[in-house]
């Protein structure tokens, strides 16, 4: 989920810290904002005001909150002061906030992660703001408000997207080289990777080499949507034809002659040249900056023939206005620079994967870092997206991972592993109905 997509990722937030702030949202399109054509009282808008966005310390570097909120908004709404609450400071977390009744204006995080601010009191319908700042929703892919619904379980908008995290197939080019093998292409199927990973997996000289890794079965899951319990009758929904194909074929990409054992750390063995593809997210992606002496590249994230076309699921960093917010028409207007062309246009080019259609700026994807030139980094934006499917807090993919696992590593077959993950999880969700 959420807490393993952003490993890696710079923690320079600090909490406190003042910005000088703000943003559009004032016209028909944030590309082009006019303060003064926001609201028939834009005017009264000018008073000074502070606008507190709490997010965790892991999410945003300082650099990248100077040049995606403070810069760009500075030059439309310079009254507008943007304070960062880092909730990952004691004392400063969302339910110490609400308890000191220093609840934020806006809350960031990501789609289900949005349980907590619902459950808070904190969510806020911004359906009417949208419409009277004539926000035009329809920029945004449809995939991500779809998803933000579903992770906070309301049937109106309680937030705006403001990055995607995305997944794509990393590889050892030099590794291919050496056992003569064709590079994996964009578009593959997961079947077709796996005829690959067949012939990289050898051992030569005493030293082993693998093929793939294809990262947790949650991940197949998360791609083809599927549902993690069925949350009107709170029952478990493991036991079905659905969990078991995914099982079985995340099955036959491990179960390689010669896989890896347990507990590999397979992110150290890609990086140190022996294991040949692994898939890997836009944060690995930023990481890869750090590895030296590596000849890699990208392609697609592999597709799984009944959700065709698709990678992986909505990760998308959200933002959330409160309902207890006395600033919520400049919350609104720091969001809408955020998810203005220009700024968005600078997230694809910095790495940040922008949540617009705009496939020009999605194209962009990565051209400022030098480190991706000659790579086709561009990958991470070709596939669809998977609508969120929400856990409501379970331990859902903790719970299927360790199913899956007993079926690689202790022989389990795929009917008693995943009935002993329907009892885990019937247990999971009579605990949480009975608090």
């Amino acid at each position: 989920m959420r807490k393993r997509s952003l490993r890696g990722i710079a923690v320079l937030l600090a909490a406190g810290i003042t910005l000088a702030g703000c943003s559009g949202g004032g016209g028909t399109s944030p590309a082009d904002p006019k303060p003064d054509a926001a609201k028939p009282d834009a005017a009264a808008k000018r008073e000074p005001v502070t606008v507190k966005l709490a997010a965790h310390n892991s999410v945003l570097t300082a650099e990248e909150i100077k040049t995606y909120i403070t810069d760009p908004v500075a030059k439309l709404y310079p009254h507008i002061t943007v304070q960062i609450v880092d909730i990952a400071e004691k004392g400063k977390t969302l339910p110490e906030l609400v308890a000191a009744k220093d609840i934020p204006d806006i809350y960031a995080n990501f789609p289900l992660n949005l349980n907590d601010y619902v459950q808070l009191g904190l969510a806020y319908n911004m359906d009417e703001m949208i419409k009277t700042y004539k926000f035009d929703l329809n920029r945004i892919q449809p995939e991500f408000v779809e998803s933000i619904k579903i992770g906070s379980s309301l049937d109106y908008l309680t937030g705006l997207p403001m990055f995607n995290q995305s997944f794509a197939l990393f590889y050892n080019k030099d590794l291919f080289g050496r056992m003569a093998t064709p590079f994996p292409k964009d578009g593959m199927t997961w079947e077709q990777v796996r005829d690959i990973a067949v012939k990289m997996t050898r051992s030569e000289g005493g030293v082993p080499y693998w093929g793939l890794w294809p990262d947790g079965v949650y991940r197949g899951a998360y791609q083809a949507s599927l549902p993690w319990a069925d949350f009107n009758a709170n029952k478990p929904v493991f036991q079905t034809q659905a969990w078991k194909d995914l099982f079985a074929m995340w099955y036959d990409l491990y179960k390689i002659p010669g896989y890896a054992p347990k507990g590999t750390n397979y992110t150290k063995e890609f990086n140190e040249g022996r294991l040949a593809m692994m898939s890997g997210s836009t944060s690995t992606l930023k990481n890869m900056l750090a590895v030296k002496d590596l000849n890699w590249d990208v392609v697609t994230y592999p597709q799984n023939p009944k959700a065709p076309g698709v990678g992986q699921r909505v990760d998308s960093f959200t933002l959330a206005i409160t309902a207890q917010s006395k600033q919520k028409d400049a919350a609104f207007q720091v969001i809408s620079v955020i998810l203005s062309d220009e700024v968005q246009r600078l997230m694809s080019r910095d790495g940040r994967l922008s949540v617009l259609k705009d496939t020009a700026i999605q194209n962009e994807f990565g051209s400022n870092v030098p480190g991706y030139k000659s790579k086709n980094v561009v990958a991470f934006t070709k596939p669809k997206l998977a609508v969120l499917q929400t856990f409501k807090n379970l331990p859902a993919a903790t719970i299927i991972n360790q199913a899956f696992d007993s079926m690689l590593y202790e022989g389990k077959d795929v009917n008693t592993a995943l009935r002993e993950a329907d009892e885990k999880m019937a247990q999971a969700i009579q605990q949480q109905l009975s608090k």
